[in-house]
């Protein structure tokens, strides 16, 4: 056998090697301006400045897990119908005073918390704390808006529950978690349908409470000053 021979194209085609620069110094990570304040009422509130854009976004998590059968629909439910209407406002005029404020205001829910979740210019923050306030203190959920709502959740999840990857989903979280309330991420059509007013108007009452919940505001804002809204605004 004859030994290969390099030609001259070949060897300049191969690029030389480059030797790895050293690791330069670590940079120095300059932290956000920030203040903490539980309140009287065992709110713990977080301000954090990040300037920028003369917004401020706020999320409100609530300890809502449960291990009751019916617990993920009276949720699912709660949490798309908590913006519906308060005592003071019907939800058409709720949205109109968020739009007002060039703000959005949103309600979420899983397995372990409720999430209220918002933004406004740093001018209406005030304002929409004080809304927040509302629905949390009473929200009405009206029975003729929680019937629309559940009809439209429990189609949602009928389709959603006829693809593949959901039921794979499921079956593998019933595998990971046997009995426990992780295992049922998603409600059934069914036991949505059966979710009424009433029940939710309870459950707001005996899970929407300040002990052990966080809120947490990001954004243009001076972190003492916003504390002290936060208070004004959430105290009780």
């Amino acid at each position: 056998m004859t030994a290969a021979v390099e030609t001259p194209a070949l060897a300049e085609a191969v690029p030389p090697r480059k030797l790895v620069p050293p690791l330069g110094p670590v940079p120095r990570v300059k932290q956000p301006t920030s203040a903490e304040r539980v309140l009287p009422s065992g709110l713990r509130v977080v301000a954090v400045r990040r300037p920028g854009v003369p917004l401020v976004e706020l999320r409100l998590r609530v300890p809502f897990g449960g291990t009751a059968a019916s617990h993920p629909a009276r949720g699912s439910v709660l949490a798309n119908t908590m913006l519906a209407g308060t005592a003071e406002h019907s939800q058409v005029e709720l949205a109109a005073e968020l739009q007002s404020l060039g703000a959005d205001l949103s309600v979420s829910s899983d397995s372990d918390r409720l999430i209220v979740g918002g933004a406004v210019l740093r001018t209406g923050l005030g304002a929409l704390l004080r809304l927040v306030a509302e629905v949390l203190e009473t929200a009405s959920y009206p029975t003729r808006e929680v019937a629309g709502e559940r009809s439209r959740l429990a189609e949602r999840l009928a389709i959603l529950r006829s693809q593949p990857s959901v039921l794979v989903g499921e079956a593998l979280n019933s595998r990971l978690y046997g009995s426990h309330p992780y295992a049922r991420e998603l409600a059934t059509p069914e036991a949505v349908q059966a979710v009424t007013a009433a029940q939710l108007r309870k459950l707001h009452s005996d899970r929407v409470r300040p002990e052990g919940s966080a809120l947490v505001l990001v954004g243009d804002l001076s972190p003492a000053r916003a504390l002290d809204t936060v208070e004004a605004a959430l105290g009780g």
